[in-house]
């Protein structure tokens, strides 16, 4: 079974007005709500695409209880761990006539050291743990440490332990050794302290990466595509030329279709095909809305495969 791991859920409220005019009424022309967070994104496209995995994390109040209600409805398997706090609810608000888009991003609740603590002998507890899939930001009271304490467990499993994660909390989890990561690249950059500018820089940073014990590297690089590191192959996918309307969940799409594939025992070729179509097919959609089943199949043979 893949499980996925969202520390910080959110409810993502996405509003779409036709304009913002400075002090005078705005209408809101329409409104959606989405269960957010990076894992839950996971666990919605595997969903999307026919497989099956459970949403673990920290929610609570009417806001977490809404989350869950949401993912039930979308046929997403949950297994949460209730915390006091309320589950954060973050706000796109995107102008129809210009088709800018602005991110307000709440910071989530306290959490306290025995909810992480719950949250921990839940994984602990857990059987068949094929794949750990751990992304996304942390709320406040939970320090990158945990990632590092939760890849642990996931290798104690014998899980392919997926880590999704930025800045301190990716470079401190590293020596931790997670199966797979997926930066993009300037995340990239940011764990080898520089910039990373051309193919054959990404490629040597991916070896560096490597001799730290991390099985796979899938790089995540906009309209450039997807470069698949691993310790014998170098798999780049491209996919044709689409309308972008919004990145977000883009990448987290990338890991559901690479980690679907790859629990299906598909080829790794496949499995970044998958993975390149997902993501792109999801920043076709609006707001925080993710891919369609229907748009992956049509993108998913034009993905063009080559071997570095």
């Amino acid at each position: 079974m893949i499980y996925t791991v969202t520390l910080n859920p959110a409810l993502d409220r996405t509003i779409v007005v036709e304009k913002l005019v400075e002090d005078d009424t705005t209408r809101i022309l329409s409104e959606t709500l989405y269960a957010g967070g990076k894992g839950i994104d996971v666990s919605r496209v595997i969903r999307e695409l026919g497989g099956q995995s459970v949403a673990l994390g920290l929610v609570g109040g009417y806001d977490g209880l809404n989350l869950e209600g949401l993912l039930i409805n979308a046929g997403v398997m949950t297994d949460f761990t209730r915390i006091s706090g309320e589950t954060r609810t973050n706000i796109i608000l995107k102008q129809e006539n210009t088709g800018s888009q602005f991110m307000i991003s709440a910071a989530g609740p306290q959490v306290s050291p025995t909810e992480i603590g719950q949250l921990y002998q839940h994984v602990l507890q857990l059987q068949s743990v094929d794949y750990l899939v751990l992304s996304g930001s942390l709320p406040r009271g939970v320090t990158p440490n945990v990632y590092g304490q939760l890849i642990l467990a996931g290798r104690k499993k014998e899980s392919f332990v997926v880590l999704d994660a930025d800045g301190t909390a990716l470079k401190e989890s590293i020596d931790y050794q997670p199966t797979f990561i997926k930066p993009n690249q300037f995340e990239l950059s940011r764990l080898v302290g520089r910039d990373l500018v051309r193919e054959e820089d990404i490629l040597i940073a991916c070896e560096e990466v490597h001799n730290l014990g991390i099985q796979y590297i899938l790089v995540s690089r906009g309209k450039e595509g997807l470069i698949l590191s691993t310790d014998d192959r170098k798999i780049k996918a491209v996919a044709p030329p689409v309308q972008v309307d919004s990145a977000v969940g883009a990448g987290d799409s990338v890991v559901a279709g690479f980690v679907l594939a790859h629990s299906q025992g598909k080829e790794l070729t496949e499995c970044v095909r998958l993975a390149c179509a997902a993501g792109t097919a999801t920043a076709k959609t609006p707001g925080t809305e993710l891919c369609h089943c229907s748009e992956v199949e049509e993108i998913l043979q034009p993905v063009e495969i080559s071997n570095l």
